[in-house]
């Protein structure tokens, strides 16, 4: 498929979620950085979070320029740089933790809809979320590591009571994806589509590349061919998902004349 051929309504639709999701991931950051005792007002967050997004189009790395940006950003409100570094780590991690438990959660219901066939390779992948989840609880034999693994969990009230914001993310998030499956012509359902999310967010986060493009579409390659996709659709769907991204941060531009202008 080509992307030219993709339904601009479903775009749109997917566009919107998106938007949402990251509003809203957006609060969950603010709310984790007022629980550590930091100065997080939700507009500037908000602010700092879309700018983060254009930095990440324009740097490589995926979301560690944005996610650097924010806790700078955060820092110049009078918070102490690690502590607001700290806010920005616990964010992504709350982020991932919930997208496994969940992407477990809709695959547990899809096997019970029998949406999906029960097999070994479903198995293994049930076993990589469950171990996924237990992961913050295992000791790393490096000592530096292991401080900041520790150090993570010590901190985690913020997390925990913020968790509510991480699952509305995350089902925002997985709805964008679904819609832009329909904007590539797939026809998943949801549990299906959000079952396959977990993998396909967290390489598209890697920093492999400019955006997550290249490792969140072959994630998308397979993974859902697994499910009988075509690559040509797995591939139109993971790019719209990396295209919306893009436009939010090339619309996020002018925010840093915002920015420049509260400052000076």
């Amino acid at each position: 498929m080509q992307l030219k051929a993709a339904d601009p309504s479903w775009f749109a639709l997917g566009l919107a979620c998106s938007i949402v999701s990251n509003v809203i991931s957006a609060a969950r950051w603010a709310a984790i950085a007022r629980g550590l005792g930091l100065i997080a007002p939700l507009p500037s967050a908000v602010a700092s979070y879309f700018r983060g997004m254009t930095m990440n189009v324009l740097l490589p790395g995926a979301t560690v320029s944005g996610d650097l940006l924010r806790g700078y950003e955060l820092s110049r409100l009078g918070n102490p740089i690690l502590r607001a570094g700290l806010s920005v780590l616990l964010d992504r991690l709350s982020g991932l933790w919930v997208l496994c438990a969940m992407s477990l959660a809709a695959l547990l219901v899809a096997f019970a809809l029998a949406m999906l066939r029960v097999d070994a390779t479903m198995w293994l992948y049930v076993a990589g979320l469950c171990a996924a989840l237990v992961l913050p609880w295992v000791p790393i034999p490096y000592a530096r590591w292991e401080q900041v693994r520790r150090d993570a969990l010590a901190s985690g009230g913020p997390v925990f009571s913020s968790i509510g914001l991480s699952v509305l993310v995350q089902v925002f998030s997985a709805a964008a994806l679904w819609l832009f499956g329909f904007a590539a012509g797939l026809e998943l359902t949801y549990p299906v589509m959000f079952a396959a999310a977990a993998p396909i967010f967290i390489m598209g986060a890697m920093p492999l590349g400019w955006g997550g493009f290249g490792a969140r579409e072959l994630s998308a390659v397979v993974v859902l061919g697994v499910l009988d996709v075509a690559a040509d659709q797995a591939t139109a769907t993971a790019l719209l998902y990396g295209i919306s991204a893009v436009l939010q941060g090339v619309l996020a531009a002018p925010l840093f004349l915002v920015r420049r202008r509260s400052v000076n």
